[in-house]
């Protein structure tokens, strides 16, 4: 887990702080001088994993960010769902446990493309780097994220298998024959067709996958 997730416990211990401060009133009292402050709060759990609402508003800036990135396909699949945040997040707690995970490298010359395009991404160098300051993060913590990221992509992509037949090209090509293809011979355009009907049935096969994980996981929603 990345530096981004690290500090999940601390910020619990704060929360556990401040609700024994409401049942120890003369503590309180003593401590008004220096209040203690609910710097985070933990929205949901995965196992035994919590998920704060820092995690979650990095998360959706850090999203917001990659769409407005030239080359936004290069951030592979999981950055570029169109997903709640914390159900995002969750749903990265979930393959993390998957067992393939421990067997796949990252692909860092790919995360350090992700880095540089992130970066990119902002009008100004100056803004990646008060982005980094406002989250504490430094360079070093986004390739992590973005290391891991390859990781997740990789293991999604050998979990989701997908067969593509003739009759299924074939069935395709009929269909669109007309409007896509513009009456070309099916031989002309045979490599296309395969590409599209593999797409569409990855999506499909991606989204069932996708749902027996969650379905499968012991998660906890704690608040909102």
């Amino acid at each position: 887990m990345t530096r981004l997730a690290k500090d999940s416990t601390y910020f619990i211990a704060i929360g556990l702080l401040v609700s024994a401060l409401q049942f120890f009133p003369g503590w309180a009292a003593a401590e008004k001088e220096a209040p203690v402050v609910l710097v985070d709060r933990v929205l949901a759990s995965v196992e035994d994993s919590p998920i704060t609402a820092s995690q979650v508003e990095l998360e959706a800036e850090i999203r917001l960010q990659i769409a407005e990135s030239l080359d936004r396909s290069s951030f592979g699949r999981l950055l570029n769902e169109t997903i709640d945040p914390l159900e995002a997040l969750m749903f990265r707690e979930i393959l993390r446990r998957l067992p393939d995970v421990r067997t796949i490298a990252a692909d860092e010359s790919l995360a350090r493309a992700r880095l540089r395009n992130f970066e990119a991404s902002f009008s100004d160098p100056s803004l990646a780097s008060s982005f980094r300051a406002q989250w504490g993060l430094d360079r070093s913590d986004l390739l992590e994220y973005f290391k891991e990221s390859t990781v997740l992509d990789e293991v999604v992509s050998v979990s989701v298998l997908v067969q593509v037949t003739e009759e299924e090209m074939r069935s395709y090509y009929e269909r669109n024959k007309n409007r896509v293809f513009a009456d070309k011979p099916y031989e002309d355009v045979a490599e296309f067709v395969m590409k599209q009907v593999y797409l569409l049935k990855f999506e499909a096969e991606y989204n069932s996958w996708r749902s027996r994980l969650r379905a499968g996981a012991r998660k906890r929603y704690i608040g909102r």
